[in-house]
């Protein structure tokens, strides 16, 4: 990764607002007209704007940005949980158990893309006996789930 030399504010402000006016069409000619610079600033600019676009990529932390997603899905599903409970208006109530349950779903859904939790099958018929009783079986099955989960495997109908 290139290092990149410090910008001030003020020109990584600009450089910011020359990305937005050009991802919204605007010609680099009516770039250089609006900000009164040259048109090889405008595309030295945009350069820069695209270098620190990959730097701020590579700085985020996934896995604290995971949590804060996960926190803020939860703390806003008890947060209808409660005003549902506080509720006297029926209607009201079912708005508020719909969010919840809209939250709950969207919380389930990141967790299963993250990998943090394996959906398990919604109907699985055995016609004789049932070995996922059995501790060790289940261990090995939840550990070929993960196999083939790992190598993009997906087994629909079980």
């Amino acid at each position: 990764m290139k290092v990149l030399p410090p910008i001030s504010r003020q020109r990584q402000k600009r450089i910011r607002e020359i990305q937005n006016l050009f991802d919204a069409g605007w010609k680099i000619t009516e770039i250089v007209a609006h900000f009164g610079i040259s048109k090889r600033t405008v595309y030295y600019d945009l350069e820069k704007g695209r270098e620190l676009d990959r730097a701020l990529a590579e700085s985020i932390d996934q896995g604290a940005m995971l949590g804060r997603e996960i926190r803020f899905l939860e703390e806003s599903r008890r947060k209808e949980l409660r005003a549902y409970h506080l509720a006297k208006n029926p209607p009201v109530k079912i708005g508020h158990m719909r969010n919840a349950i809209s939250l709950h779903e969207k919380l389930m859904k990141l967790l299963q893309d993250a990998g943090l939790v394996i959906k398990m099958p919604e109907r699985l018929s055995i016609e004789e006996g049932n070995p996922f009783a059995d501790p060790g079986f289940r261990a090995k099955y939840v550990a070929l789930m993960k196999e083939a989960r790992a190598l993009g495997i997906t087994i629909h109908g079980l």
